[in-house]
């Protein structure tokens, strides 16, 4: 049966209409791969040299001192951006130029890079998705100590699609100076729900998910993964810690193993479900401690998971969304978490 109906979003308070019928719309099949060969490839070790020196370089999961020679041992490194959205310098002042305020563009722009260059996310193991999720924590615990970022945003794009332009595995750490505008919905929404209802908005969305059972994807001891009553597009997955904490990098260990196992198991089952279909995630997480009296204790970081294109050549937003901003989803959420289960991961 045919999903045909509004939802709202319990957090931003967005609508968004699933409409499964118009998956059925002609479209020609075919996605544009973004390939590189190793000999043109910019993040091989051969041509690493080019790069700005690293801030961090870990090898099978220990961090470990830099040499200098990209040649030898190393898994997964971070280098500054040569080409960053923001720079570092001192922290400048917001000011008005007439009605609109702006802000100096200052802080970090870095580049995690894993050594191997044929191989995605999709096909690494636990340990190795848990080494790069220790990466991001690091960094994040770095960059947070310094005056101008309110905000640490750490995400991954795989395949042109998702805004890649680099083939050879690798994510990015961006701060900001001000807290983006979907981060502050994401904070408001949750105030006001524990506001209303006395308990945290993500831990209502995780019980209901846990009590239908339709949309889960994946779980393990401590995280869940689940595809959104109200996903905004098709086969989007959010997965939790099922322990309600506002901050990433509070994460211990065993925590991040347990994160990597889902994460791995979610990326593993679109990648054969919707062959090796383009996406994006990235961490939501509170906005970085400044003010010991502010807290987020209503909030609940988790990673997102947006694949683009299910439907290669039909674009994501057209007309209707761009005027309402009200998404589209032409796939039944329930059925895409039914796909995703029942895809192996083995």
């Amino acid at each position: 049966m045919a999903a045909n109906e509004f939802r709202k979003d319990l957090v931003s308070g967005e609508w968004v209409l699933i409409s499964s019928a118009r998956a059925k719309r002609p479209h020609d099949g075919a996605r544009e791969r973004l390939k590189q060969s190793v000999a043109d490839c910019v993040f091989e070790p051969e041509r690493m040299a080019d790069q700005l020196p690293p801030v961090l370089v870990y090898d099978h999961g220990r961090p470990m001192q830099w040499h200098g020679d990209w040649r030898g041992r190393w898994t997964t490194a971070v280098i500054p951006n040569k080409f960053p959205a923001l720079v570092s310098g001192v922290c400048g002042e917001p000011t008005m130029r007439g009605p609109f305020a702006t802000h100096p563009a200052h802080g970090f722009h870095e580049l995690v890079i894993t050594r191997d260059h044929d191989r995605s996310i999709a096909d690494f193991s636990v340990d190795e998705t848990a080494e790069l999720l220790h990466v991001y924590r690091d960094r994040y615990r770095v960059i947070a100590q310094d005056a101008c970022g309110d905000y640490v945003s750490i995400f991954h794009n795989h395949g042109r699609g998702a805004g890649a332009s680099v083939y050879h595995n690798h994510s990015q750490i961006i701060s900001t100076p001000v807290v983006p505008p979907e981060v502050m919905r994401s904070l408001e929404g949750a105030d006001h729900y524990f506001q209303q209802h006395g308990v945290g908005v993500h831990r209502a969305l995780i019980d209901w998910e846990l009590q239908e059972g339709t949309r889960i994807v994946y779980e393990n001891t401590q995280f869940i993964a689940f595809c959104p009553f109200v996903s905004k597009t098709a086969y989007e997955v959010r997965i939790f810690p099922k322990t309600q904490e506002p901050r990433f990098e509070s994460s211990g260990d065993d925590c991040l193993r347990d994160c990597a196992d889902a994460l791995n198991a979610v990326l593993t089952k679109l990648h054969r479900a919707l062959d090796d279909v383009d996406y994006n995630f990235y961490i939501h997480t509170a906005p970085v401690a400044r003010d010991p009296e502010v807290n987020y204790d209503y909030y609940h970081w988790h990673i997102e998971v947006v694949p683009r294109e299910v439907m290669p050549n039909i674009p994501l937003h057209g007309g209707f969304e761009l005027s309402t901003a009200i998404h589209i989803n032409a796939f039944d959420p329930d059925e895409c978490a039914a796909h995703l289960r029942d895809t192996s991961v083995s």
